[in-house]
């Protein structure tokens, strides 16, 4: 056990390795696929009882170059926000992180994005309706844009995951981004592909003519499909 100059405690716990290989490999298929470059975005997956039998979770660390990161980088956190392993600070928006965990226990990863289409609609300051099938599967339904401000506090973090809601898996950040989650940091990731994709399509169709919006609730996926 460690004290940083800050005064907070770390343990030696230590996050299973799978766990941060996964995050590594998420990061930099983020930047392949052209979700993030250099810095942007940041990745994080809860750990059921990790902190005194209280979930924590790993982090990726703040202004570390994805192509540079390696998986002894990441930053393991309590959702009281007590560092409990790393040499490296967890990415400034840690408590973003922590309030949508803290409201959907079902949400066991976070992606957060700044693709482009996105971010051309949420600089519009619209909101990206569903128009493709992956769209409205992963994502639930029509992600709401919040307006933009620093997404480095706990009071956006509230605000963040209010926005979303209980039943849609994802939210832009006006002129920023895109935060998404899921079950499993693949399905989160899945949601910002899906979404950016999205969100490519809705800007084109829109010049083109009034493109047909899904609704979740409408499709009747057949027992037993799996997810595309």
């Amino acid at each position: 056990m460690t004290t940083t100059d800050t005064g907070t405690v770390r343990t030696t716990s230590r996050a299973p390795q799978a766990i941060r290989e996964e995050i590594l490999y998420y990061c930099r298929e983020s930047v392949r696929t052209g979700l993030n470059f250099n810095t942007q975005g940041n990745i994080s997956v809860r750990l059921p009882g990790a902190h005194d039998g209280a979930d924590a979770i790993v982090i990726t660390p703040s202004d570390v170059r994805y192509d540079a990161m390696s998986v002894d980088d990441m930053v393991v956190v309590g959702l009281d926000g007590t560092v409990l392993e790393g040499d490296l600070l967890p990415s400034t928006e840690l408590p973003v992180h922590l309030e949508h965990y803290r409201r959907r226990p079902d949400v066991q990863a976070i992606v957060h994005t700044e693709s482009t289409f996105v971010n051309v609609l949420g600089a519009l300051g619209r909101r990206i309706d569903p128009v493709l099938l992956n769209m409205v599967l992963y994502a639930k339904g029509p992600v709401e844009v919040m307006p933009f401000e620093f997404s480095t506090n706990a009071d956006f973090g509230r605000r963040s995951a209010e926005l979303m809601g209980d039943d849609v898996d994802a939210v832009v950040w006006g002129n920023h981004g895109l935060l998404a989650v899921g079950t499993s940091l693949r399905l989160a990731f899945k949601v910002a592909v899906a979404v950016e994709e999205n969100a490519e399509v809705l800007l084109r169709a829109s010049a083109a003519g009034t493109p047909k919006v899904l609704v979740y609730a409408d499709i009747d996926v057949p027992e037993g499909a799996r997810l595309p």
